[in-house]
């Protein structure tokens, strides 16, 4: 029973593993993609930055990453900068001199020890001509700047891959297990009979 337990709570965790972020920026500002972890936990572990949703693996269209160590490994350009406490886990990304064509979804990934534990965040970032917001009426929701919702990842692929891995870890195991125990008593009595 305690099996059941440990699958639904495995199952939720992987339903809301990815954070979404909404981020708006002004044409020629700075602006700064949040992305914190907790090394006292965790330790300095390795990160990527990478333009479009965090996928199963490392970061699509990597921007910037670095080793365990929190040194960068892989800069795209000198306007991505880690500019937070890296050692101590803000890998926020700063992008310098933003413009209208660097809007779009950014991901964060830390890669934390173990299976499917990964913080994953995704931001979406709109950059503006000016301080209007009245141009962000078209979008299907409002952008606001530094609010943090959570996103729906159910029937992301990944996710239906981890499921798939959860149910058919807890469902295979015990068969194995009583597959295996059975054998060996067959076996064991087998012995004793001859």
């Amino acid at each position: 029973m305690s099996c059941f337990f440990l699958t639904c709570f495995i199952v939720l965790l992987m339903f809301f593993g990815v954070q979404c972020v909404t981020i708006v920026g002004l044409v020629g500002e700075t602006v700064t993609l949040s992305c914190m972890y907790k090394t006292k936990i965790h330790y300095t572990t390795s990160i990527c930055w990478g333009r479009g949703k965090v996928p199963w693996i490392k970061c699509s269209e990597t921007l910037l990453s670095t080793d365990d160590e929190g040194r960068v490994t892989y800069r795209e350009s000198e306007r991505y900068q880690l500019q937070g406490r890296v050692r101590e886990g803000d890998v926020s990304l700063s992008i310098q001199n933003v413009q209208e064509n660097d809007s779009g979804i950014y991901g964060c990934r830390v890669e934390l020890p173990g299976w499917f534990n990964d913080l994953k965040i995704n931001i979406y970032l709109t950059v503006l001509k000016d301080g209007n917001l009245a141009i962000t009426e078209d979008y299907e929701e409002p952008v606001v700047n530094h609010v943090h919702s959570k996103e729906s990842t159910l029937f992301w692929p990944q996710n239906i891959v981890r499921m798939a891995v959860v149910i058919i870890m807890t469902v295979a195991t015990p068969v194995f297990i009583y597959a295996g125990l059975t054998s060996l008593l067959k076996k064991k009595f087998h012995e004793g009979t001859a």
